[in-house]
């Protein structure tokens, strides 16, 4: 196994070749330039004789507190956690979480994680982290648990499939309710008078991007900002296949929405608005999950994926959901034991928590 800590030396096509977007080297490029100076990037790799890329997982350890991104003592609501596992190895993609570990078959899948959890421990790591893989990666979860990674639900990664060739025949392909819920939506949004647009890039409105940015993040009481303007106008330069979602009012940008797309999805990443009549034109709505359906299909796109938070106004639009567990092995054993008792707890509650909010109830 070795080791990187830049994303340069890595092709394009070989990471493409992975079939993951969020594992593609215009998004790692992102995110490596984004947490420059909060986090170390990591990039565990196996290469054969010929020089092919055979294994490749992203991982980081974080200096710095960065908003959004996973912290264990928030997920296990005990505090005291994160101050005893202050440096571990987070394997997988922030700003939409994904763990995946990229491997040949499961033998060479289980030596990879292996030899990755070895290196974490002999660089004074305290533990491997892995917080979102998916239920259906059943590769993975094979081969975490026989190597004594604890687990938990998380939360749900919602997605909606893409049917039909324009927004009429995709909203045909929905049950009754989800299809209503929409229509109304879009004509609650034409009779306000805003517009909706595509931007090739942040541009100008970089800075109102930032400020909506801000404005949502305090909105939910989160003391720091996770984008900035230059966030935006880095995405934008980094990320090719980047799209814009925009709402435009006679005073300015009303809202927008920021995804990218490959291998047949799009992935919808952070939305912003201006606050003003939100209610009646149903902004985040059209910005959040119409506009980014239309540029789907007419991108030939399979799914649209946004995320999770938000569980019953995707309920009520129609969106499916993939599971999301948490994986995580300490290399102490009085704190993994800690741990495996605290993510036992967690896994029921999570999702009774999960089921609660996906019905619109305050759990």
């Amino acid at each position: 196994m070795q080791v990187s800590e830049s994303i340069a030396d890595f092709s394009e096509a070989e990471l493409d070749r992975l079939g993951d977007c969020l594992f593609g080297k215009p998004f790692l490029a992102f995110v490596e330039e984004e947490h420059r100076g909060r986090a170390r990037a990591l990039y565990f790799h196996e290469r054969d004789s010929d020089g092919t890329l055979t294994a490749f997982a992203p991982a980081y350890v974080y200096h710095r507190h960065i908003p959004l991104t996973f912290r264990l003592g928030e997920f296990t609501g005990e505090p005291a956690l994160t101050e005893r596992t202050s440096a571990h190895l987070t394997v997988g993609v922030p700003i939409r979480l994904r763990s995946r570990v990229h491997a040949g078959g499961p033998e060479a899948l289980r030596v990879f994680i292996e030899e990755i959890t070895q290196w974490a421990g002999a660089n004074g790591l305290d533990a491997v982290v892995l917080p979102f893989v998916l239920g259906s990666d059943d590769g993975l979860r094979e081969a975490l648990e026989p190597a004594g990674f604890a687990s938990a639900f998380y939360d749900g990664d919602f997605y909606l499939p893409v049917a039909g060739d324009d927004i009429d025949a995709f909203l045909s392909s929905l049950p009754r309710g989800p299809r209503k819920r929409f229509r109304n939506d879009m004509n609650h949004f034409l009779r306000s008078g805003i517009d909706l647009v595509r931007l090739e890039e942040p541009g100008e409105l970089a800075a109102v991007m930032a400020d909506q940015h801000r404005a949502l993040m305090d909105k939910y009481r989160r003391p720091e900002v996770e984008f900035t303007e230059e966030s935006f106008r880095r995405f934008g330069r980094l990320v090719p296949s980047a799209t814009w979602c925009g709402a435009e009012s006679p005073d300015g940008l009303a809202g927008y929405s920021m995804g990218f797309h490959g291998h047949g999805v799009l992935n919808v990443l952070r939305y912003g608005n201006s606050g003003a009549s939100q209610d009646d034109a149903r902004v985040y709505i059209n910005v959040g999950y119409v506009e980014p359906v239309r540029v789907a299909i007419e991108l030939g796109l399979q799914r649209v994926h946004f995320g999770k938070a938000a569980h019953h106004i995707k309920v009520l639009r129609g969106c499916l959901h993939e599971e999301g567990h948490v994986y995580a092995k300490f290399l102490h054993r009085d704190t993994h034991d800690a741990v495996t008792r605290a993510f036992a707890r967690l896994d029921p509650a999570n999702r009774a928590r999960f089921a609660s909010l996906s019905k619109g109830e305050q759990p």
